[in-house]
């Protein structure tokens, strides 16, 4: 029988992990419910340790000030090869948000997120490149963030305040963002979608997104599907079965207590 826990006032979140399973899960809180990180600016540089290989499945919570799935916006180490499926969030902030900002380096890629519904949410996407918060003053400030290959898709929302904020970094543009099967019940339609210095593409968003991410993708160009692991890790999917199944590596489940 599956793991479903209550998890009052708690978070889960890996920092610098790999080849983890989050699963079947209630969380309530006053943070991210979900939020996958690697290090913080020059520290998670140099310590250069990966959050990779994830899987979240099957996920409901609600949380008074944060989002449901986030990412960073300590993710100096680098986070790949996440992919959520089955998100339920309620009476939330965000829903998927990820945070990042000059400074941290690192990346965010190859991130895969379907099959989301959103209920009272405020902002239901949103992507920040001015986060803005440093442990010291000797991070470098050269140091910009890649995010790329970010899939977000079949995600269903009412009485959601603001459809997104899709907002990069000067000189740092964050590329191939593809939204798809998107539709948001929007509480006001005057500019539903706020975007800047992020590229990619979109296809059945409802209401309709941003210029930016308006085009389909061109020859030689796809949005990432989320099953680029490594070969040997890849494994047939059978019906019925966590997302879980697909990584060759064992796995913890992740239980805060």
């Amino acid at each position: 029988m599956p793991l479903y826990l209550l998890l009052m006032q708690l978070e889960t979140h890996p920092d610098s992990s790999t080849n983890m399973c989050i699963e079947d899960c209630y969380i309530r809180n006053g943070d991210d419910i979900v939020v996958i990180k690697s290090g913080w600016d020059e520290y998670g540089i140099s310590f250069a340790r990966p959050s990779s290989n994830i899987s979240i499945h099957n996920i409901t919570g609600q949380t008074r000030n944060s989002a449901g799935i986030a990412f960073g916006s300590e993710m100096s180490g680098g986070i790949s090869d996440v992919r959520a499926e089955g998100i339920r969030i309620v009476n939330s902030v965000h829903g998927i948000r990820i945070k990042t900002a000059p400074g941290r380096g690192g990346y965010v890629k190859n991130v895969y997120v379907a099959d989301v519904s959103l209920d009272n949410v405020s902002i239901a996407i949103r992507i920040t490149g001015n986060y803005g918060e440093h442990p010291d003053d000797n991070y470098d400030r050269n140091a910009l963030p890649i995010i790329s290959n970010i899939t977000i898709k079949d995600v269903v929302g009412v009485k959601i305040g603001v459809a997104g904020m899709l907002q990069g970094i000067p000189g740092d543009n964050f590329s191939n963002i593809c939204i798809s099967n998107v539709s948001l019940s929007v509480k006001s339609t005057a500019d539903p979608w706020n975007c800047s210095l992020v590229k990619g593409y979109s296809s059945s968003v409802t209401p309709e997104i941003c210029d930016q991410l308006r085009t389909s993708p061109e020859p030689g160009q796809v949005c990432y599907d989320g099953n680029y692991y490594p070969t040997a890790a890849v494994q047939p999917q059978v019906p019925q079965k966590s997302s879980a199944d697909r990584l060759v590596n064992p796995f913890h489940k992740l239980v805060s207590l």
